[in-house]
């Protein structure tokens, strides 16, 4: 035992340097890449094509990764998403240098396969956790976020100017990342601390599908990544259109980096101590006070304050819904609903994406956090309607108990006479 918990600890630490990689690649993506895709785009209506692309590819990745990991393990997968990484990045430097965005829109697809095992990072924590530590574990990988929050929009600035073409750095950068994602990758152990293999036999996702606990765990971190990724793609252009600075931009998804990671441990303890209920509405009430800040003002501090606070909601609702997540399988066998999870989320996050564009030309910065508003309290809502729900379903397992006891009573009590 005394062995297995350094080496645990090792892990942990790698698991979060990988974490700070693959955020990194996000804010530069984030930061940079609707803003690309403005430059190269054929039409306004395509412009952020290339960042739906990392959604989209993410989705079918996700679902494809779910079941790869629980047949062939953790370790492979996450190699085969850093290798797509290198190339998505250097063909979108490549298609930068020469002004291609049918190219541009191959490398990014690309790093949405990276994006899709970067997301696997807190469950591989988890299952290789202690079974005491699995939330615990999963909320300190999410730190390597914090890392990325501080140098990743800033990076993709100072990247971008770095060669002679604009953004051809940037793309640079992310190939570079996913080097030294593959080195920690290609180190993570095959087994778990306890020394057995993670390929065990997988819950299918059919057994889930109908479980409430289930349903609320997909529920809340689609939806909360939804309105999300809605307002972090528009607000970019938002805040091209409203005048202000690219450093402003960068700021923008630098705090909202910083909200969507640095509450990680203070979610768990939260979720802790106040339990799952209440934790759903912190994150809820968060979230949805930063969308109504932005139906007001699209001022610099406005926007700001909005990403920031949505960041902190969906931190909350995010550690929340993946713990709930934890919750409904045995620990080791669930790959192939953590992929389905995750390839929801993706999909509902590539609508938004997608439709960020539109939205912010047709109703603007104002109407598009109404939305966002009043997803964000329909999210809600469909939780408490699920959470009575899950009550009455274990209320009526309850009884059935209760009602099945009986007779075996009454024959005990004759016996007994």
């Amino acid at each position: 035992m005394t062995k297995t918990v350094p080496r645990f600890r090792v892990l942990l630490f790698q698991l979060i340097a990988a974490q700070a990689c693959y955020y990194m690649i996000v804010s530069i993506d984030l930061t940079l890449t609707a803003l690309v895709g403005m430059a190269l785009a054929p039409t306004p209506a395509l412009t952020t094509l290339p960042l739906s692309l990392i959604v989209v590819v993410g989705t079918a990745c996700s679902f494809l990764a779910g079941h790869a990991a629980s047949r062939y393990g953790y370790r492979p997968v996450m190699v085969a998403g850093a290798l797509t990484a290198i190339l998505g990045g250097a063909l979108a430097a490549l298609a930068v240098a020469n002004h291609s965005f049918a190219l541009f829109c191959v490398g990014t697809a690309l790093t949405g396969g990276y994006r899709a095992i970067g997301g696997f990072l807190r469950f591989v924590a988890s299952e290789y956790a202690p079974p005491a530590k699995r939330e615990r574990a999963l909320a300190w990988v999410l730190y390597g976020g914090v890392i990325a929050a501080a140098l990743g929009p800033f990076a993709a600035v100072a990247s971008s100017r770095a060669v002679t073409v604009p953004y051809v750095g940037s793309c640079l950068l992310i190939a570079a990342l996913g080097v030294v994602a593959l080195i920690l990758a290609a180190t993570v152990p095959p087994a778990t601390a306890a020394g057995t293999e993670l390929k065990v036999s997988a819950i299918q996702i059919r057994e889930r599908i109908g479980k409430p606990q289930f349903l609320q765990a997909v529920l809340m971190l689609s939806g909360s990544g939804l309105v999300m990724t809605l307002l972090m793609a528009a607000g970019p252009l938002a805040s091209a259109h409203a005048g202000h600075s690219a450093e402003l931009g960068a700021s923008m998804i630098q705090w909202h980096l910083v909200g969507m990671f640095a509450p990680s441990a203070v979610s768990a303890q939260f979720l802790k101590r106040c339990g799952m209920g209440a934790t759903i509405a912190l994150g809820g009430v968060v979230m949805a006070s930063g969308c109504a800040i932005a139906v007001f003002s699209d001022t610099g501090w406005a926007l700001v304050l909005t990403l920031a606070l949505v960041g902190v909601g969906w931190n909350v609702l995010f550690v929340a819904g993946s713990a709930m997540l934890l919750r409904s399988y045995p620990q080791g066998r669930g790959a192939k609903l953590q992929g389905f999870t995750d390839g929801i989320t993706a999909a509902l996050s590539a609508g938004g994406s997608f439709a960020a564009a539109g939205l912010l030309n047709g109703v603007g910065w104002g109407g598009i956090s109404l939305i966002a508003f009043v997803m964000t309290m329909s999210v809600l809502a469909a939780m408490g309607w699920l959470a009575v729900r899950a009550r009455g379903s274990q209320a009526g397992a309850a009884d059935t108990r209760i009602t099945d006891a009986a007779p075996d009573a009454a024959r005990t009590e004759v016996t007994a006479r």
